[in-house]
């Protein structure tokens, strides 16, 4: 498809990657274990909540501090990785997650636990955001599709399997031990980071900036159709994700009337429906483009949210969850290739940084739209009023320009 041609200086070329480098494996692997521990924490928070004598108020106090924090951090992830680099803002924020953990598994008071994970949600802003402007700003352009995959399915394996790692760990230990070893993951990887991220410094590549101020750089990006595209799928990717997690399980325990036991099936159907495309959706964005890509699954998203809203019954509910992880796996390469195509190098951390608030703002708004109109007007409603969200994105991409650059002639 025609696209808009790289803007990536000459001189830089020597500072990207490649795929199949030990450096992005290594970064990657990484991403998978933090991941994996951030899973294991998700079983524990209700029962170490509940030791503190709190029920499920208290553990969506304790999530929404998290992503407040989360939110709050955002806004200095850009200026910081100006000044600091890429890989001292991801180690600061892996080690500041780590020893929140630590800590917040040594609680003896249930503020000092939402204050402690508060705290972590904050470091959670710096390691998320630097290591995206890490992939961002180094992989080749013609691979970028294929790594945001693997970054992304890397996540999802972590959000998947961690859970279910996590359950195993409450049955035999305490509810604070997933903590610790989260910590513990968390710590060990400030030191990889240190050798696995080294050639952003040594190049000095994030502090060559053009002397304006970082969010003054934003508004070239928002006047790029294709910036706020991205924006906009990164806010639904959160919402779609979110949303479940707030109506599903009621639902499936009281109106379909299944068991506690199993109400995580419909969850493990959607993240496995991801897993399974999300690398041919990396590759596909390589070849034909980024909004060849994200358009059809943002349609089918909207598709599947309906068809959740309108169609009861267990058999149709895993049927339209399928749908909706298969949309959920090919939207998911195509933003953070979008923003690494659109981004000059001196904009690269703030258009970063825009990309990480989008998402989660997304994630505060996912569960109290889901939970209002679930409340107030019925479980059909919360799934149209989804549909209705990505069906705004779905149609700021359609408008949009395809990113894709342009491959020189051999």
């Amino acid at each position: 498809m025609p696209g808009v041609t790289s803007t990536e200086r000459p001189s830089r070329a020597p500072e990207y990657i490649s795929i199949r480098s030990a450096e992005f494996r290594a970064v990657i692997g990484a991403t998978l274990f933090i991941m994996l521990g951030y899973g294991l924490i998700v079983p524990a928070l209700p029962q170490f909540a509940k030791h503190f004598g709190r029920g499920d108020a208290g553990v969506s106090l304790i999530l929404f501090g998290f992503a407040l924090t989360r939110l709050g951090g955002d806004f200095f992830v850009g200026a910081l990785i100006e000044r600091f680099g890429e890989r001292k803002v991801t180690m600061t924020g892996a080690g500041i997650v780590g020893v929140s953990s630590i800590a917040a598994g040594a609680s003896q008071t249930f503020w000092q636990l939402v204050l402690l994970r508060g705290i972590g949600g904050f470091g959670s802003a710096l390691f998320l955001g630097g290591l995206t402007a890490y992939l961002v700003g180094t992989v080749l352009p013609g691979g970028r599709g294929r790594a945001m995959s693997l970054f992304q399915g890397s996540v999802g394996i972590g959000f998947l399997l961690g859970p279910v790692f996590g359950g195993v760990i409450l049955a035999a230990a305490s509810a604070n031990t997933p903590f610790y070893i989260y910590g513990a993951v968390c710590l060990a990887f400030v030191p990889l980071c240190a050798r696995a991220m080294r050639r952003v410094t040594e190049t000095g590549r994030a502090h060559e900036v053009v002397g304006r101020a970082s969010w003054c750089a934003m508004k070239p990006l928002l006047a790029n159709s294709a910036y706020r595209s991205a924006l906009g799928a990164s806010a639904i990717a959160f919402i779609v994700t979110a949303a479940p997690q707030t109506i599903l399980p009621r639902y499936w325990m009281d109106v379909l009337h299944m068991s506690k036991a199993s109400s995580g099936i419909p969850f493990f159907v959607e993240a496995a429906a991801g897993m399974l495309v999300i690398w041919h959706a990396g590759a596909l964005s390589d070849r034909r483009g980024r909004k060849f890509v994200l358009a059809p699954a943002l349609a089918a998203g909207v598709v599947a949210s309906i068809g959740l809203g309108l169609f009861g019954g267990t058999i149709a509910l895993i049927g339209w969850m399928s749908l909706l992880g298969f949309a959920n796996g090919y939207s998911r390469p195509g933003p953070t290739a979008i923003i690494a195509d659109v981004a000059a190098p001196e904009e690269r951390a703030v258009a970063v940084a825009g990309y990480r608030i989008a998402g989660d703002i997304g994630a505060l708004i996912g569960p109290v739209l889901a939970g209002v109109l679930a409340q107030y007007v019925g479980y059909g409603a919360a799934w149209i009023g989804v549909a209705a969200c990505v069906a705004v994105v779905f149609f700021m991409t359609v408008g949009s320009v395809e990113t894709l650059p342009v491959r020189e002639p051999a």
